[in-house]
């Protein structure tokens, strides 16, 4: 989705962020954040691999169908005229028939303590987010994300979480070695490029997860760089528990570490309900998160 000791120094403008919060909490770890199971390619696919089979098999990671919780500390470094930003949350995550949920819990700083995040993600309607801050007193249902926000202070934007899905047009430039591991290099040319103009990612040839993705400025120049490490067997998933964001023109980075990853959890439906987010704090789920497991099943 237990009590950490981490020095949390927020910028005076984070409460003017609120609004930001939880869309880009709501995909961290996301899980929060980015995890898929092994797919095996048939000798013709890996012959001749489509590029849409392998798209869809990566974005797969964004969206696992497995129940599971997880705890992401997320650290943002080398802001200009403020001292590095840390943070912890707690992430549950379920599958409904009308939907995916992900339930998001603050548990430091003790300034967002029991702030409470759920997404929910409808398939071809609209998504939906409800928050809830403790000291605000109430709920409130946010609508209409844009894709290229950037939530707080941190250098990914929804779109880079998966959050929100950017249109584009795919190439397959090949295959090829990356970092020693055998990999898929796509370029992906955004619909909408007043951004971004261009994206090449590497994909894991043997589980499709992404290993790196470059993104480049309306110039054509490198201007952001993902990096997806520490790949671990949890329960038979795959899992990158180290994902970088390095913003190489400003200089600055976010990380997000994840930890006490579990699958197949059993999760009450009500965890999921928005009228339940006040009280999401006081859920077992958050007391202790025990050691990664590993296996090789």
């Amino acid at each position: 989705m237990q009590k950490f000791s981490i020095t949390c120094i927020f910028p005076m403008d984070v409460r003017k962020n609120y609004h930001r919060l939880p869309a880009f909490l709501s995909h961290l770890a996301l899980g929060s954040v980015l995890v898929a199971g092994s797919v095996v390619i048939s000798s013709a696919q890996a012959k001749s691999p489509d590029v849409a089979h392998i798209i869809d098999q990566m974005n797969a990671v964004f969206q696992p169908t497995r129940p599971s919780i997880r705890k992401v500390s997320v650290s943002v470094s080398g802001e200009e005229g403020a001292d590095n930003t840390h943070w912890v949350i707690g992430e549950a995550r379920k599958k409904f028939m009308d939907g995916r949920r992900t339930l998001i819990v603050v548990l430091e700083p003790h300034s967002l303590f029991g702030s409470a995040f759920l997404f929910w993600e409808q398939g071809g309607q609209e998504d939906r987010l409800w928050t809830y801050f403790p000291e605000l007193g109430g709920m409130r249902e946010i609508i209409g994300v844009d894709a290229y926000d950037h939530f707080l202070h941190t250098d990914f934007t929804y779109a880079d979480l998966g959050l929100v899905r950017r249109p584009g047009r795919y190439r397959l430039l090949g295959e090829e070695e990356h970092d020693s591991t055998p990999a898929y290099k796509i370029d992906e040319a955004p619909k909408e490029r007043w951004y971004y103009s261009r994206v090449v990612t590497w994909v894991d040839t043997g589980s499709l997860l992404p290993l790196e993705r470059d993104l480049y400025d309306q110039a054509g120049r490198l201007w952001k760089r993902i990096h997806f490490d520490d790949v671990t067997s949890i329960n038979g998933i795959p899992t990158p528990l180290r994902i970088r964001m390095l913003d190489v023109q400003q200089e600055r980075s976010t990380e997000l570490l994840l930890s006490g990853v579990r699958y197949d959890v059993e999760l009450p439906d009500k965890l999921f309900e928005p009228d339940g987010l006040p009280q999401v704090i006081s859920s077992p789920l958050w007391e202790s998160f025990p050691t990664p497991s590993t296996d090789d099943n």
